[in-house]
């Protein structure tokens, strides 16, 4: 059975926290253990507020988790499509401006090359 994302971020939440049981990351994430059994399984999702949540406190990228996480819940391959499009263009932005900051911040050589 494929992962799905819902439970994927409550399992990096639990290793980013310590956590070893569903029981205790349930409780902190303002679920049950029953609530969790159907995330495994598909038949539920993590609230936007509660992927935020773990998005915060395990250091991913916020827009990237909500966009992901509405990529899981559409029903329509045509929603997904359009999602993971936005994705992709996110994506691109933060890499333009990881480059562009990374040359900002690389201090110029005032010395010319130098020859051996």
């Amino acid at each position: 059975m494929e992962q799905n994302y819902s439970y994927w971020l409550i399992e990096q939440y639990k290793l980013k926290s310590g956590i070893e049981k569903n029981r205790e990351a349930a409780e902190t994430l303002g679920l049950n253990e029953g609530n969790v059994s159907s995330i495994k399984s598909g038949k539920r999702h993590l609230t936007p507020e509660q992927a935020l949540f773990i998005a915060e406190q395990c250091g991913l990228d916020i827009g990237e988790v909500l966009v992901k996480l509405d990529m899981e819940k559409a029903k329509s391959p045509a929603v997904r499509e359009a999602l993971g499009s936005v994705l992709k263009r996110i994506a691109g932005a933060v890499a333009a401006i990881a480059l562009i900051t990374g040359l900002m911040t690389t201090p110029a050589s005032d010395e010319g090359p130098t020859f051996a």
